[in-house]
């Protein structure tokens, strides 16, 4: 993939970089600590440096990437920029307010478990923000081609099917439950096209999830 180019929103007030070293692997993001706002959409780049000049690890793909409080939209492949020295780029989306954190990990035969973390933290939502316009009913984003969007509000109820709001009910990516704590009143965006209907974006107090990334439609 292409270094990721479409980005709305810059995070901001934020310092550039520093490592968390481990044995076996330096972990290096291009931020020390992120703080913005509810909502915010940028770029988050990782670097990967092997101290093992033969490294028993078979592939990069075998570091594992989670973001807690927010999303992973997309993601570049890794990439070696210097010997042993490897780099990924990821579009993130923050999405649930309060504290938060990138983690890089990896487990191998001769280190064992070794991890990287950058703390994040998801400010309240600033005026004329993605979140403030869709809390008004107007969806944020450009809708899917041929696709009629329109949003409920109520309160939220998880079934076995996925999420319902009223007589509205749309099937959910696997753990969103788990990992987010859905306010008591939500505004749901969903998209229909050809009697298909998914969801594009989820909002409440403090939670700004998105879907539009995941869809076909």
């Amino acid at each position: 993939m292409k270094r990721i180019t479409y980005f709305i929103i810059v995070v901001v007030g934020l310092v550039v970089a520093a490592s968390t070293a481990a044995v076996a692997c330096n972990f290096t993001f291009n931020y020390e600590q992120i703080e913005a706002p509810l909502g915010t959409v940028g770029e988050i780049g990782i670097r990967v440096e092997k101290t093992h000049n033969q490294c028993v690890l078979s592939s990069t793909d075998l570091y594992e990437i989670a973001l807690e409080g927010g999303q992973i939209l997309g993601e570049t492949e890794w990439v070696e920029v210097d010997r042993n020295v490897y780099e990924k780029w990821i579009a993130v989306s923050l999405s649930m307010q309060g504290e938060g954190r990138l983690v890089i990990s990896k487990f191998c035969t001769k280190e064992g478990y070794e991890e990287g973390v950058l703390p994040i933290t998801i400010t309240p939502p600033v005026d004329e923000s993605p979140w403030e316009a869709a809390m008004s009913g107007d969806y944020p984003f450009d809708a899917p081609s041929g696709a009629t969007v329109v949003s409920v509000t109520g309160s939220p109820l998880l079934e076995d099917e996925g999420l319902r709001i009223g007589d509205t009910g749309v099937r959910l990516p696997e753990n969103v439950e788990e990992a987010y704590q859905l306010p008591l009143e939500v505004r749901l965006f969903t998209a229909t096209r050809d009697g298909d209907v998914v969801p594009l974006l989820l909002v409440g107090d403090g939670l700004f999830l998105r879907f539009d990334h995941l869809t076909s439609v």
